[in-house]
């Protein structure tokens, strides 16, 4: 017994001893995060010199737009951690920026702020790795001060808000209201207007403004410090909406806005924005029926982020962190 408890003892205080330096990262697990970077935008507007395809291929960087985010992340292992982000952004299309004759003919634009919240996994394939070298003085070599480096790969599942809009310009308008009716120029709201003609044909229903994606991609941190960290992720999002540019289907007749709407200023925009053809093709390109857009394929966006993280001291302590 005299024997058991000796070893007891001994296993217990080694343990002890330990403990606080195998469990370290357990103290920097609450850290809040900020971002800024670019936006990108792959569906049916806009995109590269060729037929549409909805993927990297097809990146328009000319339609490149702002993205900010705010976040917090909380370490579950020293390997795993789980963030969650809040980022504003706005993604475009237009297909004046491409040569592809069809698209360059549709001659569509867009804009949408896209609001996404977003819970993610990281896994940390490289979890502060030393970076640099350190040498002794008495070699007479100048030290040079060590950082450690750490990458991770994410993924998860995100809600986003979008609202597309296009730009309105009566000079380009050809339809059927007086000029002297006309709205002003300037950026309107797609989704009221009714493009393809959703909650006119019963096979078309109104599309939601809210969707779900899935996010996915890589980052680094290069980690100044043992509270703030610099770093930078790339993150892709495959969605479950073909409506972010508000184009999908097929062009329809413009005498049923007649029939939907009863202001001029609605007609005007929504017989314009149904179909803006700069008439480079023949007129049966974009008659009613022909295709406007894919249907096949949903839209994706992306993020570019330079990150900030910054380690929240004394988190479980918090009269520490706030003043008592």
């Amino acid at each position: 017994m005299k024997h058991f408890l000796s070893i007891f003892l001994l296993t217990f205080i080694f343990i002890a001893e330990g403990f606080p330096q195998r469990q370290a990262w357990q103290r920097e697990r609450h850290h809040v995060a900020l971002g800024m970077g670019a936006a990108g935008f792959m569906g049916d507007l806009g995109g590269a010199d060729r037929t549409g395809t909805q993927g990297l291929r097809d990146f328009d960087f000319a339609a490149v737009r702002p993205s900010l985010m705010i976040g917090y992340r909380y370490l579950l292992l020293e390997n795993l951690a789980i963030s969650t982000h809040l980022t504003f952004a706005y993604v475009a299309g237009d297909d004046k920026n491409t040569s592809e004759i069809h698209r360059n003919n549709r001659n569509i634009n867009f804009r949408s702020p896209i609001i996404e919240f977003a819970p993610k996994l990281q896994y940390y394939f490289i979890s502060y790795e030393r970076i640099g070298a350190r040498h002794g003085r008495a070699t007479g070599i100048r030290v040079r001060r060590q950082m450690d480096i750490s990458a991770y790969v994410f993924t998860g599942v995100a809600g986003f808000y979008f609202n597309p809009q296009g730009y309105f310009d009566a000079e380009n308008y050809s339809g059927t209201i007086p000029s002297d009716e006309l709205p002003p120029k300037g950026w309107y709201n797609l989704k009221p207007l009714s493009t393809e003609g959703q909650g006119y044909f019963p096979t078309r229903r109104n599309y939601s403004s809210v969707s779900v994606a899935i996010p996915f991609g890589i980052g680094g941190l290069l980690h100044i410090n043992r509270d703030i960290s610099l770093g930078i992720e790339f993150g892709f999002r495959t969605t479950f909406t073909d409506y972010i540019d508000d184009v999908s289907t097929t062009y329809v007749d413009p005498a049923i806005y007649q029939e939907i709407f009863s202001d001029p200023g609605q007609i005007a925009l929504a017989e314009y924005f149904a179909n803006p053809t700069n008439n480079t093709l023949d007129a049966n390109t974009t008659a009613p029926g022909q295709q406007r857009g894919s249907p096949l394929n949903t839209d994706a966006y992306m993020f570019t982020m330079f990150t900030f993280y910054y380690r929240i001291p004394n988190f479980s302590r918090p009269s520490r962190v706030w003043g008592n």
